[in-house]
C-alpha cells in the first residue's frame, strides 16, 4: 500500500514538473530571442506569403480559363498539366505554413497530456518528435522550388496567358448532328406505349389559361427522346390534328434571338435577314395566328425562365389546342417549362437485344443460331437499357457474325472499344461540357469507382469537400453546396436513384457509359486498379483507388509504390459489392511507411481491410481531410490524429473492435462528420467543442462520470440527418433537458434508446454506486416515472421526419401530448417498450405514412387512444380530428404477445392504407374491416379467425400459421 502511494506521489510530481518545464520554455522564449534562440524560426515573411497566395490565384484563373478552350497542341496541353501540378504544390506549401503557425498554440496541451501519459523515455522522445516543428530549411526549400518552377513554366507563356493560337472556344455541340423531323430508318423497339402516351399528351387541351400545351420529354443522353418525338411527329393522327407542324433543333448554343430566328426560318422556309427580336415576333404572329400548331423544340439546355418566356411570347396568338414539345436532358429545364414532366426511361433488355440484332445483321437476321442469340442477349444486358449503347454494341457485333467474335465482345470491356467509344462518347460528352467547372471536377473523380458501384450521396459529397471541389458560396455550408452539385448531376442524368430497396435512401448508381465518360475526362489524374495481386505503380496519378473483385475477396496483396506517389491526394480501398458487417474483402499487406509516405494526401479510405492500428506518424499527414476506416478491425485511433487540424470526416461505422476515441479529439475544430460503430464506446470529453460537427449519427450515454455527457449535445446546433442516442437509462430529467434537442433543426431522423441491464450483480453494484454518487438510474425498480420525465425532456423540433423509440419503459400518452405537433413526421417505430400498456395517439399525425410497433408485451387492447380520438387531443386542437391516419400506407405489428383486441376502427379511418402486417400476435382473434382493402400479411397468429376476415373484406393475403 505504501509503495502504491509513493508511486502515485512520484507520478504526480513528475507531471507537475513536466508541465512547469514546458510552460517555462514558452514564457522564456521572448527573453531568449536576443541571444539567438527562437523556438520556431520564421521560414517566410508576410510579404512573400502574400506574393505566393497571389501567384496561386493567378495560376488557378489561368487553368479555369483553359477549361473553356479546346486545346489541340500537345505541348500546350503538357504546359497546362505542369501548371496544374504547380498549383497543387503551392496549395500544399501554403497549408503547411498555416499548420506551422497553429501548431504551437493548439498542440501544447495535447503534447503535455501525452508526455504525462508516456511510461518510457522512448515514448517521450516519440511524442516530442511527433509534435516537433517542421525544419525551417525544408519549408524554405519548397518555396524556392515553387518560384523556380514557376519561372521555368511561365517562360514559355508570358504572363501565364494562352496565346490566341493555343486554342479556340470549346465547341458546345461537338460531333453531334442536328436533328430533323424525318423518321429514322428502322423500327423503334420497345417504345409503343410511350408513343401512344406522348401522342395523347400533345393532343390534349392546355390548362393554365394558355392557348398551347407544353409537353417536356426528359431523359438521359442516348435514351431515345428525339427518336420518340420523331415518330409522334409523323403519326397520321397527330398530322391530322394540327394545321402546322414545326421542328426546331435548339442545341446548347442558345440565345433568344437565334432560337426565334430558327422558328421563323422553319415557318417561312427561308433565313430571315432581320435580327430584331420584336420584328421576328411579328413575323411569327403573322404566320401562326389562329392556327393550331405543333412545335418541337429538340435538345433544349437553357434553364433561364425569362429566356423561355420571351421565346414563347408569340405563341399566345396560336389557336386553342396548339402544343409545344420540348426534349431535354435537364430535369431543371423540364420542370421550368411544365411541372408535369414525361420521363422517358431506359428500355428492357429484350428491346436492347432487338436493336443489337438490327444493327448487327442490318435488318437481315434470318436463320440466326441459338448460340449467337444466347451470347447476344448477354451483351444486350450490358447496354443498361440505353438505345444508343445498343446501337454501338450492334455495330461492334457486325464486324464478324461468329460465336468466337461475339464471345470476345462479351468477355471484353465493351465500352473500352474505340469504335464503340467513337459512337457513344460524343453524345455523352455534350452533357459533360455543359457542366460548370466545379461539377466537372466532382464528376471526373467518380472514375475511381467501378461500374455498378452504389454511391452513398453523403459520403461522395464528403469526398468532394476533402478534395477542395466544393466552392464556398455566401453563408451556405459546404454540405448544402455539395448537395446542390449532386442534385444538379442527378437532374442531368449523371446519377440515378438505386433501384434496389435494400440500398436504402441516399443511394445512387451511375450508368456504365457515364462511368466510361468519367474515366475519359479524368485522363491520367485518376486511376482505378481492379486486377491485382502484387502491384507496382509506374504512373503517377493524383487520385488512386483499389477495387476488390469477388474472386479476390480475402486474398492478400502487396503494394509497391515509387517515391513519385507522395503527390497522391486520394487513396481509396473500395468493395465492389455491399459488404456484410464483419466480412473483410481485403487482406492488405500494407508497408508500414506507405500511409505516412503520402505527404499530400487529402482523402484516405482503408475501409473493408484487415488493418488493426494506425501508426502514430499519421499525425504527419497535415493535409488529411477524409479518413475512412469502416468495417475494419481497428481497435483505437492514435492521439496523434488530433494534430490533423484540417480533418473534416472520420468514418468508423461497423468497426466493432474499436474501444475508444482519442482524448484530444476536441482539437479537431474543423471536424464535420464523426461516424462511430453502435457500441458502448465511451464518448470522449470535449466533444461539445466541435461546433462545426454536422453528422454525429450515434451518441452513447455512459454510466460513468468520465467522458462526454449528453449536455454537450446542446452546443452541437449544426447536427444534421440522423441522431441515435443510446443509454438513456443512465439519465435523469435534468440531464436530458440539457441536451436541448429542440434546437437542432437539421435533425431529420431521431432514435432514442434505453438499454437493458445484462448482468444482475453488475446492475446491483451500479445501483449502489449511483446511489452513493446521487446519480439516477432508470434500470432501478419503479423507474417508469423517470423514463417518462426523460422522454418528455427529449422533445425534438416540430419538423422531425422519422422517429424510433426503443427500450422505453414509461407511459406514452402524457409525454406524447407534450411533443405535439409533429406535422412532418412520416415514419415512427416503437420497439421493446416492455412497460407500456397503451399506444400513443398516432392517428392525429397528418403526414404519417409508415408505422412499426414491435415487442410491446403489455399491450392488450388497441383502441380509440391509438387513433387520436381522445378528449385531451380534441380539446387541445382548434378543430376536431376527422381523418384518422389520413395518409398512412404501411402498418406493422410484431411480437405483441398479450394483444387480444383491436377495436374502434371506423369506416373513414386508414383511407390510404396499402399494407398491413401482423406477426407473432398469438392472442389476437379478430381484425377490423378496412375500406381501403390493404394487402395483408399474417404470420404466426394462431387464434386469428381467417374465415371471418375473408367474409368481412377481400384482401390479398399471405398467411403463415
Amino acid at each position: 500500500m505504501a509503495n502504491q502511494e509513493e508511486k502515485t506521489i512520484i507520478h504526480t510530481l513528475r507531471d507537475a514538473l513536466l508541465q512547469f518545464a514546458v510552460k517555462s520554455m514558452k514564457l522564456a522564449s521572448p527573453m531568449l530571442e536576443p541571444f539567438g534562440r527562437r523556438p520556431e524560426p520564421a521560414t517566410v515573411d508576410a510579404d512573400e506569403l502574400t506574393a505566393l497566395r497571389s501567384k496561386l490565384r493567378r495560376i488557378r484563373a489561368t487553368l479555369r480559363d483553359a477549361e473553356s478552350l479546346s486545346v489541340g497542341d500537345h505541348s500546350v496541353r503538357l504546359w497546362l498539366s505542369e501548371l496544374g501540378d504547380l498549383e497543387h504544390r503551392a496549395e500544399d506549401v501554403l497549408e503547411e505554413l498555416e499548420y506551422e503557425s497553429r501548431r504551437a498554440a493548439q498542440l501544447e496541451e495535447l503534447k503535455i497530456d501525452l508526455l504525462c501519459a508516456a511510461t518510457t523515455g522512448k515514448r517521450r522522445r516519440e511524442v516530442s518528435l511527433l509534435f516537433a516543428a517542421a525544419p525551417p530549411r525544408r519549408l524554405r526549400r519548397k518555396i524556392d522550388d515553387i518560384w523556380a518552377r514557376y519561372e521555368e513554366i511561365s517562360s514559355d507563356r508570358k504572363k501565364l496567358r494562352l496565346r490566341p493560337g493555343d486554342g479556340v472556344p470549346r465547341p458546345a455541340v461537338g460531333a453531334l448532328l442536328p436533328s430533323s423531323a424525318l423518321l429514322p430508318i428502322g423500327q423503334l423497339h420497345g417504345r409503343e406505349r410511350d408513343i401512344e402516351k406522348v401522342a395523347a399528351l400533345v393532343r390534349e387541351l392546355p390548362d393554365g389559361g394558355r392557348n398551347y400545351a407544353v409537353v417536356p420529354i426528359y431523359g438521359m443522353a442516348g435514351v431515345g427522346k428525339t427518336a420518340l418525338v420523331q415518330h409522334v411527329f409523323n403519326m397520321e393522327a397527330v398530322d391530322s390534328h394540327f394545321e402546322l407542324k414545326l421542328w426546331i433543333w435548339v442545341s446548347q448554343e442558345f440565345d433568344v434571338v437565334g432560337a426565334t430566328r430558327k422558328i421563323v426560318e422553319a415557318i417561312t422556309r427561308s433565313r430571315p435577314e432581320c435580327g430584331e427580336l420584336s420584328t421576328l415576333h411579328e413575323l411569327i404572329v403573322e404566320r401562326l395566328a389562329g392556327k393550331r400548331c405543333l412545335i418541337v423544340l429538340d435538345d433544349v439546355w437553357d434553364d433561364n425562365p425569362s429566356h423561355w418566356d420571351s421565346l414563347m411570347a408569340p405563341l399566345s396568338r396560336c389557336a386553342l389546342g396548339s402544343s409545344v414539345v420540348v426534349t431535354t436532358r435537364s430535369r431543371k429545364v423540364a420542370h421550368m417549362v411544365n411541372p408535369k414532366v414525361y420521363h422517358l426511361k431506359c428500355l428492357s433488355d429484350d428491346s436492347c437485344w432487338l436493336i443489337c440484332q438490327r444493327r448487327a445483321f442490318l435488318n437481315n437476321n434470318d436463320g440466326i443460331g441459338q448460340e449467337l442469340i444466347g451470347i447476344g442477349e448477354k451483351i444486350a444486358k450490358k447496354c443498361g437499357g440505353l438505345p444508343l449503347a445498343a446501337e454501338a454494341a450492334g455495330s461492334a457485333l457486325s464486324n464478324s457474325v461468329t460465336p468466337r467474335h461475339w464471345d470476345e465482345v462479351l468477355e471484353s470491356d465493351l465500352w473500352a472499344d474505340m469504335e464503340v467509344k467513337n459512337l457513344v462518347l460524343p453524345a455523352l460528352k455534350v452533357s459533360y461540357d455543359h457542366l460548370l467547372t466545379p461539377l466537372k471536377r466532382c464528376f471526373a473523380v467518380c472514375s475511381l469507382f467501378p461500374k455498378g458501384f452504389v454511391f452513398d450521396k453523403d459520403a461522395l459529397i464528403q469526398l468532394w469537400m476533402a478534395l477542395g471541389f466544393v466552392d464556398s458560396e455566401g453563408g451556405c455550408s459546404p454540405e448544402v453546396i455539395g448537395n446542390r452539385y449532386f442534385s444538379d448531376l442527378v437532374s442531368r442524368c449523371f446519377f440515378s436513384p438505386s433501384p434496389s430497396d435494400d440500398d436504402g435512401e441516399g443511394k445512387f448508381i451511375m450508368h456504365d457509359l457515364y462511368q466510361e465518360l468519367a474515366q475519359f475526362v479524368s485522363g491520367s489524374e485518376c486511376r482505378m486498379v481492379q486486377n491485382f495481386h502484387s502491384i507496382k505503380m509506374d504512373e503517377s496519378p493524383r487520385h488512386l483507388s483499389f477495387v476488390s473483385e469477388e474472386c479476390q475477396s480475402g486474398k492478400e496483396f502487396h503494394l509497391n509504390f515509387s517515391q513519385g506517389h507522395r503527390d497522391l491526394r486520394t487513396f481509396l480501398f473500395l468493395a465492389r459489392t455491399k459488404q456484410n458487417h464483419g466480412e473483410i474483402p481485403y487482406r492488405a499487406m500494407i508497408p508500414s511507411g506507405l500511409i505516412t509516405g503520402f505527404e499530400c494526401i487529402r482523402a484516405l479510405d482503408l475501409s473493408n481491410t484487415n488493418i488493426t492500428e494506425l501508426p502514430d506518424s499519421i499525425g504527419n499527414l497535415i493535409h488529411l481531410r477524409y479518413l475512412g476506416l469502416e468495417n475494419t478491425s481497428i481497435q483505437m485511433l492514435p492521439e496523434s490524429i488530433c494534430a490533423l487540424f484540417h480533418l473534416q470526416t472520420i468514418k468508423l461505422n461497423h468497426s466493432f473492435s474499436l474501444t475508444q476515441l482519442p482524448h484530444g479529439i476536441k482539437l479537431l475544430l474543423n471536424l464535420r462528420c464523426l461516424e462511430i460503430p453502435q457500441s458502448d464506446i465511451q464518448m470522449p470529453s470535449g466533444l461539445g467543442e466541435l461546433t462545426e460537427l454536422q453528422r454525429l449519427p450515434f451518441f452513447t450515454v455512459g454510466n460513468e462520470s468520465a467522458g462526454c455527457g449528453i449536455e454537450k449535445l446542446s452546443e452541437l446546433v449544426n447536427l444534421r440527418g440522423h441522431l441515435h442516442i443510446k443509454g438513456l437509462n443512465n439519465l435523469d430529467s435534468a440531464q436530458a433537458a440539457m441536451a436541448n434537442l429542440s434546437n437542432k433543426l437539421g435533425i431529420q431522423r431521431l432514435t432514442l434508446e434505453w438499454s437493458e441491464p445484462t448482468n444482475f450483480s453488475k446492475n446491483l453494484s451500479d445501483l449502489q454506486s449511483n446511489a452513493l454518487n446521487g446519480r439516477a438510474d432508470n434500470r432501478a425498480p419503479g423507474s417508469s416515472t423517470i423514463a417518462d420525465q426523460v422522454l418528455k425532456c427529449l422533445k425534438p423540433h416540430s419538423n422531425l421526419e422519422e422517429l424510433t423509440i426503443k427500450g422505453y419503459n414509461g407511459s406514452f400518452l402524457p409525454t406524447w401530448l407534450g411533443w405535439l405537433p409533429l406535422n412532418r413526421l412520416s415514419c415512427i417505430e416503437l420497439k421493446d417498450c416492455n412497460s407500456c400498456k397503451e399506444l400513443p395517439p398516432l392517428g392525429c399525425l397528418p403526414s404519417l405514412k409508415h408505422v412499426l410497433i414491435q415487442l410491446l408485451p403489455n399491450i392488450r387492447v388497441v383502441g380509440p387512444e391509438f387513433f387520436g380520438d381522445v378528449g385531451e387531443i380534441a380539446s387541445s386542437s382548434n378543430s376536431k380530428v376527422f381523418n384518422v391516419f389520413p395518409v398512412l400506407e404501411s402498418l406493422t405489428f410484431r411480437n405483441m404477445e398479450a394483444w387480444e383486441e383491436w377495436s374502434g376502427v371506423k369506416s373513414d379511418h386508414f383511407p390510404n392504407l396499402k399494407f398491413l402486417g401482423i406477426a407473432k400476435c398469438r392472442k389476437l382473434k379478430l381484425l377490423p374491416e378496412f375500406t381501403s382493402e390493404p394487402e395483408l400479411r399474417i404470420r404466426h397468429c394462431d387464434l386469428l379467425q381467417m374465415p371471418l376476415c375473408q367474409v368481412s373484406f377481400e384482401f390479398q393475403m399471405t398467411v403463415i400459421r
